[in-house]
């Protein structure tokens, strides 16, 4: 069964919207829950980029967007954190993005807008 991968981003930005509409107990709760919602965007391109049913253009297309979806909710010092644990982890250690997912996550992300 082929994956809609359309439908998960949009899946993954509605549950960032939600986190962010959240109220949350604590500093700890808030982080947990933005750490779970990121690491979907993680879970998705490691599920992409195993997808043999992909070609390569698409494969690359999806990871670019969720690259740049996980920039897009990237703001403050906490975010960045979370996200370069990421970045590290599918760059550094799995392999699966490329230098010019790196750069382009720096370039789209904003952490002077909190």
């Amino acid at each position: 069964m082929e994956m809609d991968y359309r439908s998960e981003i949009d899946k993954i930005r509605n549950s960032l919207k939600n986190y962010y509409n959240e109220q949350f107990k604590s500093e700890e709760e808030e982080y947990i829950g933005n750490k779970k919602v990121k690491e979907q965007i993680k879970k998705l391109i490691i599920q992409v980029y195993n997808d043999s049913t992909l070609s390569e253009a698409d494969r690359g297309y999806i990871i670019k967007v969720a690259v740049e979806l996980l920039a897009k909710n990237t703001g403050c010092a906490e975010d960045l954190d979370i996200a370069e644990d990421i970045l590290d982890c599918l760059f550094n250690d799995m392999k699966i993005l490329s230098q010019d997912n790196i750069d382009n996550f720096y370039e789209q992300f904003s952490c002077g807008r909190w």
